[in-house]
């Protein structure tokens, strides 16, 4: 039996309906990630993911099927991100791109959630699905800057909870998570492959 983490931020009301404050309301009361200076990063912008970034994405994904020893394929991963971006009620992509002085703006990152309605937090959740940012980029706030962008965009949104899950021993994704407020819950994750 394998146990993964999921990490969750507890939604404004609980399943009967009652407004209750956020857990940790101080943390995302406004958007971090416009101001937010990262440390060893020049400059990054977050910004929704467009229709030409799909090959930089997929080429990102290719690197993480492998890690995984996923299923899934580049072309499984283009066909699900041009679906999200067709229609934006199934989720949103965000990406960051490097815009350094002495380079062509080029991405170095991305993270990908999904929209579901869910009864028991009282209306629409969004999920992390996937996550990455470029090895050159790593360590320097360029992931805490796309799970603020997202976390920002579901306020807006109006969405109940985000949650996460972490592949056991992924470090980086959990501090990442930690940092940007996110706290862990244990629960088992049953599945079946169709």
């Amino acid at each position: 039996m394998a146990w993964d983490r999921t990490v969750v931020l507890d939604a404004k009301s609980n399943c009967s309906g009652e407004d209750r404050p956020l857990q940790r309301k101080e943390t995302y009361n406004a958007p971090v990630f416009p101001t937010m200076k990262p440390r060893h990063t020049a400059a990054v912008e977050i910004r929704p993911a467009a229709p030409h970034d799909i090959d930089k994405m997929c080429e990102f994904v290719e690197r993480l099927l492998v890690k995984w020893d996923a299923r899934g394929t580049r072309n499984d991963a283009q066909r699900v991100y041009e679906h999200v971006l067709k229609s934006p009620d199934l989720g949103i992509i965000f990406v960051a791109e490097n815009l350094a002085a002495d380079k062509k703006a080029e991405l170095c990152g991305f993270a990908y959630a999904s929209y579901e309605w869910r009864m028991e937090f009282g209306g629409e959740t969004m999920e992390l699905v996937e996550t990455f940012v470029e090895e050159s980029a790593r360590n320097a706030g360029v992931g805490k800057m796309l799970l603020n962008a997202l976390i920002a965009h579901g306020q807006e949104r109006g969405i109940r909870r985000f949650s996460c899950q972490v592949h056991p021993g992924n470090s980086a994704i959990e501090r990442a998570l930690e940092s940007s407020g996110l706290d862990p819950e244990r629960r088992m994750v049953w599945s079946l492959d169709l």
